[in-house]
């Protein structure tokens, strides 16, 4: 009868069994807050870990212990983490021929609130380890400088390259073993390259006129006069600075093909191989600051005038001897330049290891308005930088065995042939393939610009043929067009970077870098 009745009885039911359950809810609570400590714990040990063995792996100081840097970066990426005591860590290091792995191994108490479950601490234990290829590297950075940049995404830009350079640096140990040499270079391009920077000599330039055949073949010289009865003798490029009085900046003309695209030396024997002084001539029209519109002429820095079927007046040398002082405006200091010197961006930076020297010359490249994009001719100065032999000798012979060799060419949109789309005569801005209507390219503008993607292919293409590993970045121009062809010229579509945002472009170089070092975590 009792039993039945406080069956029956619903009177403080609750109250005993909340009771009876709540060291259930208790424990269930404490055993989910431990589970989260050591989740917690673990992750962040690990991540200790991994900053710790990177930073060990990557010394190149000499009067640095490894173990040393280990324990130090340890004990930072671990200070205020209260709930883990008795922190041990160390390292191995195996060095072979060509390579650093470092693994190590780190435990840790964990503090404990279910101490009669568990005990008030539980040891937990990881593990990490880094391996370095230690291969040397020869890295090119194609850099776009084109209008279209603009200030601010310059300004990221140089930030982004010079990420890559101070990722580079800490893996350059040329006096530790095993050694690690270290070398990058910088070749800045418009629709011209500027190569009167370090390491350039004079014998790269052809500075001559030539008689071939019965022909004269006009490379540097294409500048005279009509007497009305002859042409006079032709006049070089340089002769023309020098009569205008202003110095040559160190842009050049694309070579003839097949040499436009190749690395062969440069040899008098042969003028084809010679490269050509980039001399802007003057357009028609009032000297004046660059309008810099894709329909009309952008260059005029002579006070003069043209009739509409005066084309001839542009290559007319005594134009340029005659000028007064007062007749002519040039502008080189700033992106919308007027002048010879037209749209010519800052020099090549050859392969060095003098990092602090390559930022500086980074540092410089600012954007050039005119001229248009040319992709194919970054590329082919690329190859020439990677190359042993001149015009830049720096490299070491492509596929040997201790040395890997990577091209870094970046661009914000697609190739393009730019200015005096509506004029009489020229049909654009002069570049490294002279005048569109000159043809050495294709007359006609849509042809010419499928031809300059097929060059840049071909560049593409004879890097990797000599086991260059080429990485390309797009900074929104993610076309179909580009798609196709910076997915194609990459070693891998892996390769293959497209950016919508500017701000992007910082982690995409540090990435690259990184892959470039072979550096990289094994948990």
């Amino acid at each position: 009868m009792v039993v039945r009745n406080f069956r029956r009885s619903e009177a403080g039911n609750f109250s005993m069994m909340f009771a009876m359950i709540l060291p259930v809810l208790l424990g269930g609570v404490g055993l989910a807050v431990d589970v989260a400590s050591l989740t917690q714990a673990h992750a962040q040990l690990q991540n200790a870990t991994d900053a710790a063995v990177l930073a060990a792996s990557r010394i190149n100081d000499k009067t640095l212990s490894r173990d040393d840097v280990f324990q130090d970066y340890l004990s930072a990426n671990l200070l205020g983490a209260g709930e883990m005591t008795n922190v041990d860590g160390d390292i191995e290091i195996e060095t072979g021929i060509n390579y650093i792995s470092t693994t190590g191994t780190v435990s840790a108490d964990v503090t404990l609130h279910l101490a009669f479950m568990f005990g008030s601490s539980r040891r937990i234990t990881v593990t990490s380890s880094a391996y370095e290829s230690r291969n040397h590297l020869e890295i090119v950075m194609a850099l776009d400088n084109t209008g279209s940049m603009g200030s601010a995404r310059m300004a990221e830009l140089r930030k982004a390259a010079k990420s890559l350079v101070d990722i580079l640096e800490t893996v350059h140990s040329p006096d530790s073993e095993p050694k690690r040499v270290v070398k990058a270079a910088l070749v800045p391009f418009v629709t011209a390259v500027n190569i009167k920077g370090e390491g350039y000599k004079e014998s790269w330039i052809d500075s001559k006129w030539h008689k071939k055949s019965e022909s004269w073949r006009a490379r540097g010289s294409d500048f005279s006069d009509y007497n009305g009865i002859y042409f006079t003798p032709r006049t070089n490029h340089l002769e023309l600075f020098d009569a205008l009085g202003v110095e040559w900046k160190g842009c050049v003309e694309a070579r003839p093909a097949p040499y436009n695209l190749t690395d062969d030396a440069p040899k008098n024997k042969n003028p084809n191989t010679l490269f050509v002084p980039y001399f802007a001539p003057d357009n028609p029209g009032s000297n004046a600051t660059s309008p810099n519109r894709s329909d009309i002429w952008n260059n005029s820095y002579i006070n003069d005038s043209f009739g509409k079927y005066d084309e001839a007046k542009v290559k007319q040398a005594s134009r340029y001897y005659n000028l007064a002082s007062g007749n002519k405006t040039i502008s080189e200091s700033s992106s919308r330049s007027t002048g010879p010197n037209y749209a010519c961006p800052t020099p090549i930076m050859p392969l060095t290891s003098d990092f602090t020297k390559l930022k500086s010359e980074i540092d410089k490249m600012i954007y050039w308005e005119g001229s248009g994009t040319n992709v194919s001719e970054g590329m082919a100065w690329a190859y020439r930088v990677l190359s042993p032999g001149e015009p830049y000798d720096q490299g070491v012979p492509f596929k040997s065995e201790y040395t890997s060799k990577y091209a870094v060419v970046f661009t914000d949109g697609e190739n393009t042939v730019f200015g005096a789309g509506n004029e009489y005569f020229n049909k654009s801005d002069y570049g490294s393939y002279h005048f569109l209507d000159q043809g050495r390219v294709d007359t006609n503008r849509n042809n010419a610009l499928t031809k300059v993607n097929d060059m840049t292919l071909t560049a593409c293409d004879a890097l990797k043929d000599d086991d260059v590993e080429v990485f390309t970045v797009l900074l929104g121009a993610d076309t179909q067009a580009n798609r196709n062809l910076y997915t194609k010229c990459a070693t891998t579509p892996d390769h293959y970077y497209p950016t919508s945002d500017v701000n992007d472009l910082d982690a995409v170089f540090k990435k690259i870098a990184s892959r470039i070092a072979k550096l990289y975590v094994t948990n």
